[in-house]
């Protein structure tokens, strides 16, 4: 999971996620690199700057492909939904 310090998820996260996510997900998370690159990608391009909580408490969203995440995602006002992420990353399982 190496590849998610280059997009600026800190290495305590990496370590903390290896620790405590099921083998499954870890698994899932190195077989989807592309998508979780991708989608994280995204939320930075929008100007979300907790995207590194958002991918800490639903990883398994990242594992989307990027045109379901952007499916998700797409349908919001874009300054809108900034201001929804800075208040509460939650925001993300309902949407």
């Amino acid at each position: 999971m190496k590849y998610l310090s280059d997009l600026g998820i800190s290495d305590d996260i990496i370590e903390v996620l290896g620790r405590n996510l099921p083998e499954q997900a870890i698994t899932a998370l190195i077989d989807n690199q592309d998508n979780v690159t991708t989608n994280i990608n995204y939320l930075k391009d929008l100007g979300i700057d907790n995207y590194e909580d958002a991918f800490t408490k639903f990883y398994n969203m990242f594992l989307l492909t990027p045109q379901e995440f952007d499916d998700i995602f797409s349908k919001y006002d874009k300054d809108d939904l900034i201001v929804k992420f800075e208040k509460n990353v939650a925001i993300m399982e309902y949407l």
